[in-house]
């Protein structure tokens, strides 16, 4: 009894610290394109979701981006090099979160030197929404494939999340 306890706990454990880890993107990406996606919508509930509590985040992200980014390279390299006693599973998916965050930079980087007209456009509008939406789709997708204690399987990321678990474990 006692250790099929200790046994959820741990498993509950892992898919909280592997779900946290998409904080991350959430954030970058809200960063680049919240604003523009939330209030171009005529939803008023949706607006005040956007100001009460994305804004707040992204705010805060701002504020501290240099210190969020040694944190985050910080646990990367946790991750990667398997320094901490943390699961294969777990590892995984904290770095397939950084990585989707190092996309996300990528993204809003590359469209924040788009010309204006462009950005501004209803084909900017759109663009911001598709990229948005989807990074938030690809979120949900991976955070309830951890639910069930499975891989989530995200192109490219994957692949590499899985060379940099595999390397830590050869040194």
């Amino acid at each position: 009894m006692v250790s099929k306890l200790k046994t959820y706990l741990i498993q509950i454990s892992e898919k909280c610290i592997a779900i946290a880890a998409f904080i991350f993107p959430l954030i970058e990406i809200s960063y680049y394109f919240g604003a523009k996606v939330f209030l171009s919508m005529d939803n008023l509930a949706l607006k005040l979701f956007y100001v009460n509590n994305i804004a707040k985040l992204t705010t805060f992200y701002e504020a501290n981006i240099y210190l969020i980014f040694i944190m985050m390279v910080g646990i990367f390299l946790v991750c990667s090099r398997g320094s901490v006693p943390l699961t294969k599973y777990v590892r995984f998916n904290v770095i397939q979160a950084i990585l989707l965050n190092i996309v996300c930079s990528c993204i809003g980087s590359i469209f924040s030197f788009l010309p204006i007209v462009l950005r501004e456009s209803t084909i900017g509008l759109l663009l911001a929404n598709f990229l948005y939406l989807g990074t938030v789709l690809v979120m949900i997708y991976a955070c309830v494939l951890i639910i069930f204690y499975r891989y989530p399987s995200i192109p490219i990321l994957s692949e590499a999340a899985r060379l940099q678990v595999q390397r830590g474990y050869q040194n």
